[in-house]
């Protein structure tokens, strides 16, 4: 007799809906320059060392700063008070690929810089050389990578 394999369907986590989330209204993203080169990852380091700022690397490797600040629109119903005038940024986003419910691709969130200094030195470690001998402070050592579960920097789980 012959087998034939079948295909396991598995079942996709429910969708988040905006309005029992809100996380986007949460804060501003500004795109940024991968570290690459010394420049960018001093950057990084610079963004790291302020208050309220993390850096989030999304499932398509694309960089970029996030400012911990509540839109004055979001009500605490979750609800835009402005929906119907909202700015085209809003109107663009797609709660389908955000960083909620993208679970094909996997996302790195930093908030302290040891962390981010552990994954350079783990990820671009011609980077973190050149990084270390002149813009390191002695107090920042990078933490181990990859990063502890309880650790500022997390990768988003499938």
């Amino acid at each position: 007799m012959n087998r034939i394999p079948l295909q396991v369907v598995q079942e996709s986590p429910a969708l988040v809906e905006c309005t029992e989330c809100g996380k986007c209204c949460t804060y501003v993203g500004i795109e940024i320059d991968r570290p690459k080169k010394v420049r960018s990852a001093t950057d990084i380091l610079w963004y790291l060392y302020h208050e309220n700022v993390y850096i989030y690397v999304d499932g398509n490797n694309d960089w970029s700063l996030h400012f911990e600040s509540r839109c004055r629109n979001l009500a605490d119903d979750l609800l835009c008070r402005v929906y119907e005038h909202r700015p085209h940024i809003c109107r663009e986003f797609d709660n389908q690929t955000c960083e909620v419910n993208d679970h094909e691709h996997e996302a790195l969130e930093f908030r302290d810089p040891e962390v981010f200094l552990g994954w350079l030195r783990s990820n671009k470690p011609k980077v973190y050389k050149k990084l270390k001998k002149k813009f390191l402070p002695p107090a920042y050592e990078p933490a181990p990578w990859p990063a502890r579960a309880k650790d500022s920097a997390r990768r988003k789980e499938a």
